[in-house]
């Protein structure tokens, strides 16, 4: 990976609107382009068949950067709720089935949350993302955002579960906050700038 444009361009290994937004925001100012895996190759959705975040992460980079030819961003996150055992984790994207709208999810989660005390209510939002070129992966990192459910949704901004959680340390939903302070806080934006300290490195590497 000698050119300058392979070792600077960066693919989206997502379709998720809301997820494409925060990542965009979230890699402004780093010496990288970014393109969805769509714009490089005709593609459809890539599979997230594992049961942990960091293996789907991995997976989706190494077959984004091998279909597209770049290097390859993959991102799998979710939420795991303490009264759920877990759930709905890796699958919190078809928490209410495939393709069910964020409000539809919202509301079987608190259905099945109804009468938990508030000190049940414990939860996180967990991400992986992953760094991969055609050669296989290059780096992997992990953020995480403790926080509870609240009873009802509260708020406009963010998407998925944003509504109805709250980070620690905070006392509005996700969906309240500003995309500069959710930025700050989510497991999305940890996971994020880790990348962001070790990409110069690993852009030198490849130049090299």
């Amino acid at each position: 990976m000698s050119e300058g444009r392979k070792a600077c361009l960066i693919v989206l290994a997502t379709r998720n609107r809301g997820k494409v937004v925060e990542l965009r925001g979230l890699l402004v100012g780093l010496p990288v382009g970014l393109a969805l895996l769509g714009d490089v190759a005709s593609a459809t959705d890539i599979a997230e068949p594992f049961s942990t975040f960091r293996e789907n992460a991995a997976h989706k980079a190494v077959r984004a950067a091998h279909i597209g030819g770049e290097w390859a961003l993959g991102e799998d996150s979710g939420l795991e709720v303490d009264a759920l055992a877990g759930r709905p984790g890796v699958y919190s994207a078809r928490f209410a089935g495939k393709g069910a709208p964020d409000e539809e999810r919202i509301r079987l989660l608190l259905a099945m949350m109804s009468g938990v005390p508030e000190e049940r209510r414990g939860a996180r939002f967990r991400c992986s993302v992953a760094l991969a070129g055609p050669q296989g992966l290059l780096g992997q990192w992990e953020g995480l955002s403790e926080g509870r459910i609240t009873t009802q949704p509260r708020g406009d901004g963010g998407f998925g579960f944003d509504p109805v959680f709250i980070a620690r340390g905070m006392d509005r939903t996700n969906a309240e906050l500003s995309s500069e302070e959710k930025n700050r806080i989510s497991h999305r934006g940890q996971a994020m700038r880790k990348l962001a300290q070790a990409l110069p490195g690993i852009l030198a590497s490849a130049q090299a």
